[in-house]
């Protein structure tokens, strides 16, 4: 059984490459860059990874690199979602990828029926935050006979020496438009949007006190409907983010320079900025860094009132050199396409991580990789 890996050489897609590599599942990694995803296969996988380059991102040369593969693990830009969708629709094979940004998950769920008539299953939003935060909010959940609020926070810290304050840990396109657009919220039973970095609040990671802010994500997408029978009416998205990067990044928003819209010379301002920000040296390879997530579920189970707090934080990992957040979202799609190859998830569609996966196993699989989720219940 194959998984095809598409960005498998990049910093998220590395920790998938590595978990399914050492659980002796067959890797194919597509990659534009072939030198570049063979140094991967010997460093996370032992040479074993196949490579398949691809000089497109069309659906037509996806559903080539990916041919033969029972699962697509989509680890690109969030851009790339509904076209790897597509490949692997012509590639009759599953397919799991790390989160739309609430807008792009929520085309993606188009698709429901053609992945049913297919039978095949796409899990969408299946890395840290959206992913294990749609299971953490599920298993907190589970007892409760009504639900009135789900609360996401994601955190974290980079101890680093000599980190440079312009470093990422994921996509600067993500983060950018994280950072630009809206968020979307879920209050009184109703979708709105927010201004960019609005809703400030601190909040108590196990890390200790962070600000974080509302930021455009997928849980709050797919969790207040998830969750309708229970009657929820109330889902936000808040992170935390580095201060200092958060400042800078402001600076170049407010130029104007995120704006995706072509300017009077036929070049968007984002696409140059991004140029600028990918010829940035590489931060340190060796990253000491820590990633927190935690959701937070009020409402009311048989003995009343209720708040359920599910949260754990992941770190780095040194031989192979994994960051915290690299292990925090590169090991759920992994276990979620072993699931897929060993007919533990038997839905067939699109949906989200919280509608198909089975949350005990799926906890029990983070656990055994050192990703323990910790629960906590308060009584007003």
């Amino acid at each position: 059984m194959t998984v095809a890996v598409l960005g498998g050489a990049g910093a998220m897609g590395r920790a998938v490459v590595y978990d399914l590599a050492r659980h002796h599942v067959d890797v194919r990694i597509v990659e534009t860059d072939g030198a570049r995803a063979r140094a991967v296969s010997r460093r996370y996988a032992g040479g074993r990874a196949r490579v398949a380059e691809t000089t497109g991102a069309d659906v037509a040369a996806l559903a080539r690199a990916v041919a033969g593969a029972q699962v697509l693990a989509n680890c690109g830009p969030y851009g790339l979602n509904l076209a790897c969708m597509r490949a692997a629709l012509e590639a009759r094979c599953h397919y799991v990828d790390l989160g739309g940004l609430f807008h792009t998950t929520r085309r993606q769920l188009a698709l429901h029926e053609e992945f049913r008539r297919a039978r095949r299953l796409a899990v969408l939003g299946m890395g840290s935050a959206p992913g294990t935060t749609n299971l953490l909010a599920a298993a907190a959940a589970a007892g409760l006979t009504r639900v009135d609020a789900v609360r996401v926070y994601n955190g974290g810290a980079d101890f680093t020496p000599g980190r440079p304050v312009l470093s990422f840990g994921f996509s600067p396109a993500t983060l950018l438009d994280e950072l630009s657009q809206r968020p979307m919220v879920f209050t009184r039973g109703r979708f709105r949007s927010a201004p960019p970095l609005s809703g400030g609040e601190d909040f108590d990671f196990d890390l200790g006190r962070q600000r974080v802010h509302l930021s455009l994500h997928s849980e709050v997408a797919t969790l207040p409907v998830s969750l309708a029978a229970k009657g929820v009416r109330e889902c936000t998205f808040k992170i935390a983010y580095e201060p200092a990067l958060v400042e800078r990044l402001r600076g170049l928003i407010e130029l104007g320079l995120a704006d995706p819209r072509p300017g009077p010379r036929g070049v968007a301002p984002r696409d140059v900025l991004l140029d600028v920000l990918r010829r940035l040296p590489p931060g340190p390879e060796v990253v000491d860094d820590r990633d927190a997530l935690a959701v937070v579920v009020t409402g009311r189970d048989r003995r009343g009132a209720v708040a359920v707090r599910c949260e754990l934080t992941a770190g780095p990992q040194r031989r192979p050199q994994l960051s915290a957040v690299a292990r925090n979202t590169g090991f759920p799609p992994a276990i979620v396409a072993r699931m897929l190859i060993d007919g533990r998830i038997r839905a067939r569609g699109v949906y989200p991580p919280e509608m198909c996966v089975p949350v005990a196993p799926f906890l029990r699989a983070l656990a055994a990789r050192g990703l323990a989720a910790r629960r906590t219940v308060a009584r007003s």
